[in-house]
């Protein structure tokens, strides 16, 4: 069991993917949002943090509202950290189909002082793929508060650490890929 808060972000518009849900798009047979809690289900708790809470209902899981709404994905962070029964958070976007049990256990059981725990993958940060603390939740509300949204300006004004893809070889690029547009989610078909 891992002894913590897997928050499934599930509250983006999907704009470039033509408004289709993306947290329900389908790969060999199961939505995005299946594959990653059942990767997950060894988390002490699993929630879903989305302002649709009907197309979620079918899961059985609690699924929870942004409390500062439109203010992008620290608001599902933020969110996430409030309504979490734990003191860590593993937020991950809903369009991350690839990741693996594998990936979760590992970046989970670094044991490490930390606010944030984000992986580098590319020399690129993967903020929607990291842990969070629930002491962040005053500094996530002031950010939200003052319009300043950005994820990662917000962990930069952290105690954050960095797992680098260069260290860890167990952090590979395929698992961390974002199905963001149709082109990507076709070129996802083909694997």
């Amino acid at each position: 069991m891992i002894n913590k808060t897997l928050a499934i972000l599930a509250g983006g518009k999907s704009s470039r993917m033509n408004y289709n849900n993306k947290a329900l798009l389908l790969f060999k047979e199961k939505t995005f949002i299946e594959s990653i809690i059942y990767e997950g289900k060894d988390f002490d708790e699993v929630i879903i943090i989305s302002n649709n809470k009907e197309d979620y209902t079918q899961f059985g899981l609690k699924v929870f509202n942004d409390i500062y709404l439109g203010n992008g994905p620290l608001s599902g962070i933020h969110s996430a950290l409030k309504n979490s029964r734990n003191e860590k958070v593993f937020c991950i976007a809903c369009d991350m189909p690839l990741i693996t049990k594998n990936i979760l256990k590992f970046i989970s059981d670094i044991n490490e002082e930390y606010e944030v725990l984000v992986p580098k993958i590319n020399e690129k940060l993967q903020p929607l793929c990291a842990i969070y603390s629930k002491g962040l939740i005053p500094r996530a509300e002031e950010a939200l508060i003052n319009n300043e949204n950005k994820l990662k300006k917000f962990i930069m004004s952290t105690k954050y650490k960095v797992l680098e893809d260069k260290k860890y070889k167990v952090l590979s690029e395929k698992e961390f890929s974002n199905i963001n547009t149709i082109n990507e989610y076709n070129d996802l078909e083909e694997i």
